[in-house]
């Protein structure tokens, strides 16, 4: 029991001690907080009112050096640097970015860091101020006929704003030119434009929106193609009657007169697969499967529909009267030569070597000859007919040291032949002069692969050749551009952007698509080109259009 009491009386004692120990521990921190280990922040809290930066101060009173880390910064935060040393007797500064910007309210965020003395917080209080904030299109479109369209103006800031509108032509009508947008509002405002008036214009059409002393300029895009409601299929153009001349898919052979932007159809008995006009501009003939169907283009009437025993790929028409068709089928071939002048005319076979089917052809500037380019064979050559005497005749082809690529076409002299491949010839009627290698055209390209000639025209009056590209690869579109090369020289000088297709979706939201060019034609008198193109990827029903190009 004694002991039991003795024991109790040196706890109480312990106990006692401890406590006065603590006491006296406490007593001292309190007199004197400059002792103790400690990061030290200029601020626990930094203010911005919107996007910006704030610096940070790091610091400790202790005499030994202190490192730290920023462990918990928000998303939209930016802390540099984010960790570090701090050196006896030294500061460390910080910037504290903050790249939110709040439309209301107040927002508060956490940064958190950590040091050899502990962690700390730092917090963040957004207190954004008023702004003035709206949003304008980037351009108003007028998709299809469409003359009448609308310029909305949003107010998505804290302060209404007044607007005031200007246009760079006459052509443009406004329904409003100037007006204020209340806070969360929008304005609407109707655009019309005289298209036609336009598309002669020598300014770009463009609206001027001002708010706040700020302008910014909206352009005005239009449909200035003419879309066709037929699905092309082949197509040649006359420059002695300034007309373009297209087979489409519903049977009919159109002819497209450029001055007036006018069509005459002409309905066909078969589908055509291709078109060939006469040099004077005055004829047409039209092949089909099985068939060749002979127009006079100046009345518009079918002259004669005769039986060939060959699927038409290619067709020409001589100045003769006569047609050749290129068999599209089978392998060595003859071409089909009829005097379509002549109603149920007998077909004949060409005199001398056989082609291989899949040849394309023109004819001659001089309405001389036929010049073939071999398609589906490794020499892919060309060959040259004498038609001077009704059915043609087999003359000679291309030595195999050079190649046409598979198609081909003249300059308006004759003198030259340019190749789907990019190579170019000398044309003559001495054998040893002909198809003699001229040079070559080099195409822009964007790989490894050598883009080729989809289709090419030659002005002399220009002296330039307007050349329609194929893709860099096999699988993908003709470019959408005209390049335009000198034709002495073979020198490239330009190229010209084809217009888009404005197609509108489910949600009334305008969107565009490239335009993927076939045939390329220039004007006789230098001033205009006009371009066949089809919507690539589009989904539209009519796909095709016809643009003009001003060379100007």
């Amino acid at each position: 029991m004694k002991t039991l009491q003795n024991y109790a009386q040196k706890l109480s004692v312990s106990a006692l001690f401890a406590c006065l120990l603590f006491l006296v521990l406490a007593t001292g921190c309190n007199k004197d907080d400059s002792d103790s280990e400690e990061l030290k922040l200029s601020s626990d809290t930094l203010y911005f009112y919107g996007p910006g930066s704030q610096e940070l101060t790091l610091s400790t009173n202790s005499s030994s050096t202190c490192s730290f880390q920023f462990i918990d910064i928000p998303y939209d935060v930016q802390v540099n640097p984010e960790s570090g040393r701090i050196e006896e007797g030294e500061t460390v500064s910080v910037n504290v970015t903050s790249y939110q910007n709040y439309s209301y309210g107040i927002h508060s965020e956490e940064l958190l860091i950590r040091s050899s003395f502990g962690r700390k917080s730092v917090t963040l209080l957004m207190f954004p101020e008023q702004y003035t904030l709206y949003s304008l299109p980037e351009m108003i479109l007028f998709p299809g006929q469409s003359t009448s369209e609308k310029l909305i103006i949003k107010n998505e800031g804290d302060l209404s704003f007044h607007y005031s509108i200007t246009t760079s032509t006459d052509h443009i009508h406004l329904s409003s030119t100037n007006g204020s947008v209340a806070v969360g509002k929008q304005a609407e405002i109707r655009v019309n434009i005289d298209k036609e008036d336009l598309m002669s214009a020598t300014v770009d059409p463009e609206i001027y929106v001002t708010i706040n002393n700020e302008t910014t300029t909206i352009p005005i895009a239009f449909e200035r193609k003419q879309i066709l409601t037929k699905d092309v299929i082949d197509a040649e153009y006359s420059k002695t009657k300034n007309i373009m001349v297209y087979v489409a898919a519903d049977r009919t052979l159109n002819i497209y007169h450029v001055d007036t932007k006018t069509t005459d159809a002409v309905s066909l008995s078969y589908i055509p697969t291709c078109v060939s006009i006469s040099l004077d501009g005055t004829k047409a003939v039209v092949g089909h499967d099985a068939h060749i169907t002979y127009i006079d283009l100046e009345t518009k009437q079918i002259l004669t529909e005769n039986s060939i025993s060959c699927y038409a790929l290619d067709i020409v028409l001589g100045p003769n009267g006569w047609a050749y068709a290129f068999p599209k089928r089978d392998q060595w071939e003859h071409i089909r030569c009829i005097d379509v002048t002549i109603p149920n005319s007998i077909e004949q076979f060409h005199i001398g070597n056989t082609i291989y089917a899949g040849a394309v052809a023109k004819l001659h500037p001089s309405g001389k000859y036929i010049y073939d380019a071999e398609n589906g064979i490794s020499s892919m050559s060309i060959e040259k007919f004498d038609i001077q005497n009704g059915a043609a005749s087999y003359l000679y082809y291309l030595s195999y040291s050079y190649s046409a690529g598979g198609d081909l076409w003249f300059s308006e002299s004759g003198d030259r032949i340019f190749a789907k491949n990019g190579n170019v010839f000398k044309s003559s009627e001495i054998q040893e002069l002909d198809l003699m290698y001229n040079g070559k055209i080099t195409l822009e390209s964007g790989s490894y692969y050598s883009p080729s000639i989809k289709y090419l025209d030659h002005l002399e009056l220009n002296k330039s050749l307007y050349i329609i590209s194929k893709g860099d690869s096999y699988d993908d579109p003709n470019k959408p551009f005209v390049y335009v090369f000198d034709s002495d020289n073979l020198i490239f000088k330009s190229k010209k952007p084809l217009e888009p297709y404005y197609v509108t979706d489910s949600y009334g939201e305008s969107n565009l698509y490239p335009s993927e060019p076939y045939f390329v034609f220039a004007n006789s008198n230098g001033k205009e080109i006009y371009v066949l193109t089809k919507a690539v990827g589009s989904g539209m029903i009519h796909e095709w259009a016809i643009q003009t190009l001003n060379l100007d």
